[in-house]
């Protein structure tokens, strides 16, 4: 797993560079559109800004012996920085920086405690999955994020996640290793997880609805 170093020198690298979105023509459409690089949230130093209140996360998360590239990363999680961290921010391709910022993310997330949560909620973004239908399997590459919280939210689709016992899932209370809001219970499961799809409810006067799934070993 790669240090504090290489992300803060790939950091300074990458801001040392002249940008490279570009406009293009697509001429089948006759549209323009501006081709994102994917690592151009760099260009805002969010490791060198979560890596300057690094004694505040080492303070707050004292006991699981997090590195400081484990430190640095976890500040970055919670400061608006968490699309990053998503396999399917950077398309078909992804760059070996964010490979390495999957696995430190997902090593800090694997020492916090293990959740004796039974039921977990995710109020999805535009980006989740959903157009799934019952007996599906849904699968999560990235660090999936929930809360404990039962929020009475009819403006998005939801998850509402039955986990395993509490020897065998993969989710892990992230909110006890860094409590820094102490009105929401985030809970985070590891890279790679898998849900079975057992029931789907329309949100009553919505266009939403509520996906019941059961975590897979």
């Amino acid at each position: 797993m790669k240090d504090i170093h290489y992300f803060l020198d790939a950091e300074d690298k990458y801001n040392n560079t002249e940008p490279k979105d570009n406009i293009v023509c697509d001429e089948d459409i006759h549209e323009w559109n501006c081709n994102r690089d994917s690592l151009d949230f760099l260009r805002s130093n969010p490791f060198h800004r979560s890596y300057g209140n690094i004694d505040y996360y080492r303070e707050l998360t004292r006991g699981y012996n997090l590195t400081d590239a484990e430190l640095t990363v976890l500040g970055m999680f919670f400061m608006h920085c968490s699309a990053p961290f998503r396999d399917d921010y950077y398309g078909n391709k992804i760059p070996e920086l964010a490979s390495s910022m999957f696995d430190v993310l997902n090593s800090l997330v694997s020492k916090a405690t293990i959740t004796e949560h039974t039921t977990l909620y995710r109020f999805c973004q535009a980006e989740d999955k959903h157009d799934m239908k019952i007996g599906d399997i849904l699968f999560i590459p990235h660090n999936l994020t929930c809360t404990s919280d039962k929020w009475n939210r009819t403006d998005r689709n939801i998850y509402i996640i039955q986990t395993l016992a509490h020897d065998e899932t993969h989710a892990h209370d992230i909110y006890k290793m860094y409590p820094h809001n102490k009105n929401e219970h985030q809970v985070n499961f590891l890279r790679g997880t898998k849900f079975l799809v057992t029931e789907i409810k329309e949100i009553s006067g919505t266009e939403f609805y509520e996906f019941y799934l059961e975590e897979l070993k």
